[in-house]
């Protein structure tokens, strides 16, 4: 998390929240719970309760045992995040979130896609780290834009300094 890559991600992602905050008065900010960007973005999200105490903190977990195939360090981070966090929601448990072919705590791609889908679904606004790839961000956009809920869509290229763009998907 002390890469320049990633120092330079957390002081933009600093930005676009208190920009979110303080224009759009965003209370709620909801992470992914997933290494890298999601571990970053909690934890900006945690600093600026510093100054915004009345924002929310909140991690969607596709289920319980996220971390199980992770390091001993990251797992420790991410029940740090768990612990500091206003609330976990672990997504599998939610009827109109939940894998039925996996068992509930269990892994499958299938529910790292409802998380992303949980995520949209309880958003006005999506922060993205999003190089264009075909990835788990790319499907998730793709959801975003076509649920029609009229989302605004913070993008944020990784291969340009995280030169931010903003644009909104239909309602």
């Amino acid at each position: 998390m002390k890469n320049p890559t990633m120092l330079k991600l957390k002081e933009k992602l600093l930005e676009v929240i208190e920009t979110l905050i303080e224009e759009n008065e965003s209370e709620r900010f909801i992470t992914g719970g997933a290494l890298g960007a999601d571990t970053a973005a909690f934890w900006c999200v945690h600093i600026m309760k510093e100054k915004y105490p009345h924002i929310k903190n909140i991690v969607a977990v596709p289920f319980e045992n996220q971390d199980k195939k992770w390091s001993a360090e990251q797992k420790a981070w991410y029940r740090k995040m768990l612990d500091k966090a206003d609330e976990v929601i672990k997504v599998d448990k939610i009827e109109n979130y939940k894998d039925n072919t996996v068992p509930i705590g269990e892994y499958s791609v299938a529910k790292l896609s409802r998380r992303n889908e949980y995520m949209v679904d309880h958003s006005k606004s999506i922060v993205a780290i999003y190089d264009g790839s075909k990835s788990a961000t790319s499907n998730c956009l793709y959801y975003a834009q076509n649920r029609y809920l009229g989302h605004e869509i913070w993008r944020l290229y990784p291969q340009y300094d995280f030169q931010l763009d903003i644009y909104y998907t239909p309602s």
